[in-house]
């Protein structure tokens, strides 16, 4: 009896064995037909990308749309849309009455946005390892310093700083070229995979600044020609990038706290100095800019013009505006209305929900570039969108800092709204990157997935 039962009991086992390897085979039949779909799918979209015979450039570009970020394109033009309507109401006043027409600015800037689309495209359907290349990294960074270079000798000086290239009739600001080239560069070097082992190891920006002396040394040469013109804005957009990336690279949170406690020290220091010590009687633009902001009505009518006229315009709009032209601060009361106080003729036109609409959509547009940097596996494609994040970030900052009279005025311009076709330009060369970077991330993803799907079923059927 118990030979019989264990007979029957070895049979049973046998048969749910049995059963078992069926089902086994079943699903490994289902997961290999399903792994050979994915891999045929993924092999025709490479097909399709790859065989084009004699590809033509708009061909090249539908090739690469698939890829294409719709919703960083929609916040681009959205707020690039409203940036042109605010140039042509803040400014329409200031040509009329210089005597040029009364799109004159308008005009000018339109320009600059085409070239700045055809910027986003060309900088999209390059390949990103391309601006990894050792010879395209070394011409950027000569020719930045070269541009930088030429304009602290030979620049035009406008408001107290040496900062411009007159070329024909346009102006360019080449500090502002220098943005997307350091985040480019520095991301660039840290993404190596010798200097990310050498931050795991010694995890400290100082030491690793004083074991790469010479990558450091060449981004100081342009914060020293920067200084030199003298450009405070651009020093601080530069200065902080280069900061902002080094935190990023895989040093420990503790050096994020350290740079956040530094800055707000020197922010209070700065202050508690300016209130202290009257330096009213130095005889220097920059200078005066750091004093006015502390106190701008002791000098309304000179140093303290620009902010006070600031605060007339954000008060005279109150929640909901004056209503679209209707500013009056435009009207040669404000300096710079169309450009760097262009968020104060928004306020005053629009009133608080106006400035409420653009800040919803351009720090929608920052928390999203910073999202998609979060998903990034590959270390150059994070660091490249932190630092393109980090500028928008940075350049909003600044700008509202100094309208609200809650940092000294610098001439930086806010992104999309500003009049300015370097600052327009440099804008589209940012958007452009992130587009690539995204596209080129999304790439290696499908590559990977068909890489997988090939192994799988090279394993399945072995």
């Amino acid at each position: 009896m118990p030979t019989e039962s264990k007979r029957k009991k070895a049979q049973a086992n046998k048969e749910k064995q049995k059963e078992s390897n069926a089902l086994d085979k079943e699903k490994a039949k289902k997961q290999s037909k399903k792994a050979r779909k994915q891999a045929k799918k993924d092999q025709k979209q490479a097909k399709k990308e790859r065989n084009h015979e004699g590809p033509t450039w708009f061909k090249r570009v539908l090739a690469h749309c698939e890829d294409l970020d719709g919703k960083i394109l929609i916040l681009y033009g959205l707020l690039l849309t409203i940036g042109l309507l605010m140039v042509t109401t803040a400014s329409s006043y200031l040509a009329t009455s210089s005597g040029q027409a009364t799109y004159y600015y308008l005009v000018r800037q339109i320009f600059f946005a085409v070239v700045g689309l055809f910027t986003i495209i060309l900088i999209y359907i390059t390949k990103p390892k391309i601006w990894r290349h050792r010879h395209v990294q070394k011409l950027m960074y000569i020719g930045v310093t070269v541009l930088l270079v030429f304009t602290f000798i030979f620049g035009e000086t406008i408001n107290g700083a040496q900062g411009w290239i007159g070329v024909g009739a346009f102006s360019i600001q080449p500090v502002e070229f220098a943005k997307p080239a350091l985040v480019l560069l520095v991301a660039n070097f840290l993404a190596k995979d010798e200097v990310q082992k050498t931050i795991v190891e010694i995890n400290s920006p100082f030491k690793l600044i004083t074991q790469y002396k010479k990558e450091a040394a060449a981004i100081g040469i342009w914060l020293v020609l920067v200084t030199f013109f003298p450009d405070v804005g651009g020093v601080l957009i530069l200065g902080s990038l280069f900061v902002i990336l080094l935190l990023n690279s895989g040093l420990t949170m503790k050096w994020l706290t350290r740079a956040v406690l530094v800055a707000v020290v020197v922010y209070i220091s700065v202050v508690i100095v300016l209130n202290l010590f009257d330096l009213s009687h130095i005889d220097n633009y920059q200078v005066a800019r750091f004093t006015s902001f502390i106190n701008p009505f002791a000098d309304a009518q000179d140093t303290g013009m620009q902010l006070v006229y600031g605060y007339y315009a954000l008060s005279n709009g109150g929640i909901l505006g004056r209503g679209a032209g209707n500013s009056i601060q435009k009207l040669g009361y404000l300096p710079e209305a169309h450009n760097d106080f262009i968020m104060a003729i928004i306020g005053e036109e629009f009133g608080l929900w106006g400035i409420l609409l653009v800040l919803t959509l351009y720090f929608g547009l920052v928390i999203y570039i910073f999202h998609k940097a979060i998903k990034m596996r590959r270390t150059f494609d994070q660091a490249v969108l932190v630092g393109v994040g980090s500028y928008f970030l940075i350049q909003a900052f600044v700008n509202l800092g100094g309208v609200l009279g809650l940092i000294p005025l610098t001439g930086v311009t806010f992104p999309f709204m500003s009049y300015g076709g370097s600052s327009l330009l440099v804008t589209s060369i940012m958007i452009g990157i992130a587009l690539s970077v995204i596209a080129s991330d999304q790439a290696w993803r499908r590559d990977l997935r068909a890489r997988r799907g090939h192994n799988r079923q090279n394993e399945i059927e072995n």
